[in-house]
């Protein structure tokens, strides 16, 4: 008995359906970023050492699906350009595959050198990768904790072509910076740190008064103090002369009070003149007097 056209059109109805159905998605690559949390150097940046090289690691794993070639890259942040900031202040870091730095680590609109290459064969497979953070000595910036986010991105590779991204993984870079300061004095037109013994102010042959000046560089990312004392309380003395002449001195203008020390406020990079004047000498025993001026630089 021939079919009614009802039953004609419920059937093509049907065969339409069928055909539009997908196939179950066994053959799809699902590899996903297994492991990693934060970016973030071992150690705290010091502007004034050397740069800060830092070992990380991620994980992929193979989810399920048939065995399949990846990409793993990671972006360049959410600024485009790496850099991690703390208010106003930036600190620009770079991430790289070796620690030779000689590959920089990229996401795919840079040279697929630049990404990791893997291959996972079988379900819940892991592979571990190795990159490093990179940050240039020298960036003199404020204390304090500085933040930038990527992107991980896995690419499933077919034919050579990379597809997706199959998997991401969002992904905080932080660092620290340390309060750091560092000094430097010259003297006569020699610049040395502030370190030790730094020089010698030589104010020559006196017959009555005199003085002489030299300067005091500070370099750091923070407030600070300069503290002064001297071994003999403000007097320059001699082997036959232990009650010495008396001295002063003056920080930008500022007086110091050497028989107990003086301490001055002073905030971020600079460079100051400290004059020495000497008492009158015209009563003084012939001979060489001197006396040691200590300078401390302390961040606050």
């Amino acid at each position: 008995m021939p079919s009614s056209p009802c039953r004609r059109r419920l059937a093509a109805a049907f065969l339409l359906l069928a055909a539009a159905l997908p196939a179950h998605g066994t053959d799809r690559c699902e590899v996903e970023v297994d492991n990693i949390d934060r970016i973030e150097p071992d150690d705290d940046y010091d502007p004034f050492r050397g740069a800060n090289l830092s070992y990380h690691r991620l994980e992929i794993e193979h989810d399920d699906g048939p065995a399949c070639s990846v990409l793993i890259g990671i972006d360049d942040g959410r600024n485009g350009t790496r850099i991690m900031e703390d208010g106003r202040d930036r600190l620009v870091y770079e991430l790289y595959k070796d620690s030779a730095r000689s590959q920089r680590l990229n996401d795919i609109g840079g040279s697929q050198s630049g990404l990791f290459q893997a291959t996972l064969t079988k379900k819940n497979e892991k592979q571990s990768l190795t990159f490093y953070s990179y940050i240039e000595p020298g960036q003199v910036v404020k204390k304090g904790t500085y933040t930038d986010r990527v992107t991980v991105n896995i690419y499933e590779l077919r034919n050579g072509v990379p597809v997706g991204p199959i998997d991401s993984r969002s992904v905080q870079v932080r660092a620290k910076v340390r309060e750091v300061v560092g000094a430097s004095v010259t003297v006569n037109g020699v610049s040395r740190p502030l370190s030790g013994n730094s020089g010698v102010l030589d104010m020559g042959e006196l017959s009555r008064t005199g003085g002489g000046s030299f300067e005091i560089k500070v370099m750091g990312n923070s407030d600070y103090d300069l503290s002064l004392s001297s071994d003999n309380a403000g007097r320059l003395v001699s082997a036959d002369n232990p009650d010495g002449i008396g001295y002063s001195v003056a920080v930008a203008g500022r007086s110091a009070r050497l028989t107990r020390g003086s301490s001055f406020s002073l905030g971020g990079e600079g460079t100051y003149r400290i004059d020495v004047q000497v008492d009158d000498v015209s009563r003084a025993l012939a001979g060489t007097y001197a006396d040691n001026l200590i300078l401390i630089i302390s961040a606050r």
